[in-house]
């Protein structure tokens, strides 16, 4: 039998009310390892004692900044041998479980789980991903282990969903899809009334090598193996885990290169236009404005300098 352990968020989005009978439920489950730990302490603690318990996979009941906070926590508990994971998809865009698979969320997919964890058949499906880790060189804050980053316009944009989109009861795809919409007509229309045009200074650099200008309208960087939609803006070569995309600023022809972006797919003009993409295994960035790491934001320090590697993977886990 495999030992189950679920760490659940009961502020995330589809977690809001219906905690008691999820405690309830695990309650009766006397094989599996129940808690909503409320801080990073809290975290810390519950997943050494399932470390201690030997819980071989846990399932994650939040959405992509509980994930987030599970993987940045997990190798203080588990150390290089980590256990798998299962994410009950109950966030605002859920774009990790999009990509690695859900039992859903709720009682019926903690049941799922449950079951195939007695039936020993929980890791029969496994999606194995690397995972992004962003450190500061000036040691001005802890690691932070996540699997989608964004800078520049993308840091904006996510703070327009919180205000107009998902204050609206907008969430998952369609949420992705209205805040694309919303930036582009600020942007196309001759609305840009805050310089998103402009861009920010940043320098990147992919493996040791110079990538961009100087101002930059978008930057992303990801482990992921796809996106919600459809979407997938990267292409390109190089060696290493994270896939990349930067877009210069002011971005040329932006009308015209919004679908080949969204497709991965660019159009030879623009790779000489300041629209670039590929692979790498360190990614060193220099910032002056804040990012976003799967859906929180993170200040760049007093050096604005920050690092990104894939030094580990983890699996995902489905029934």
């Amino acid at each position: 039998m495999i030992r189950l352990g679920l760490i659940r968020n009961p502020r995330s989005t589809r977690n809001k009310g219906g905690g008691s009978d999820m405690r309830a439920m695990a309650a009766q489950m006397l094989d599996l390892f129940y808690a909503e730990p409320a801080t990073p302490g809290e975290l810390a603690e519950t997943l050494a004692d399932f470390a201690r318990n030997e819980v071989s996979v846990i399932g994650i009941d939040g959405g992509d900044g509980t994930v987030r906070e599970v993987l940045t926590a997990l190798p203080a508990a588990y150390g290089a041998t980590p256990p798998a994971l299962s994410i009950l998809a109950s966030g605002k865009t859920n774009l990790i479980a999009a990509d690695v698979g859900t039992p859903g969320h709720g009682q019926k997919a903690l049941a799922r789980l449950a079951d195939a964890a007695r039936r020993g058949e929980l890791g029969s499906r496994v999606r194995r991903r690397p995972l992004l880790e962003v450190s500061w060189p000036d040691g001005s804050r802890p690691p932070v282990v996540g699997m989608f980053l964004g800078a520049g316009a993308f840091t904006k944009g996510t703070a327009l969903a919180q205000t107009h989109v998902h204050a609206r009861g907008v969430n998952q795809g369609p949420a992705v899809a209205m805040t694309i919409g919303a930036v582009l007509l600020r942007t196309l229309r001759g609305q840009d009334r805050d310089g998103w045009l402009a861009g920010e200074p940043m320098r990147l650099s992919a493996d040791g090598a110079e990538t961009a200008r100087s101002q930059h309208f978008l930057f992303l960087s990801t482990t992921l193996d796809r996106l919600v939609l459809g979407l997938w803006p990267f292409w390109g070569g190089g060696d290493g885990p994270l896939r990349w995309l930067d877009i210069s600023a002011p971005p040329k022809r932006l009308a015209r290169a919004l679908l080949p972006v969204m497709r991965g797919r660019p159009r030879p003009w623009m790779l000489e236009s300041g629209y670039a993409s590929g692979t790498a295994g360190i990614i060193e960035m220099e910032l002056e404005q804040p990012f976003i790491i799967d859906g929180e934001v993170y200040e760049p320090g007093p050096g604005g300098r920050i690092r990104l590697t894939a030094p580990r993977t983890v699996d995902f886990v489905v029934p």
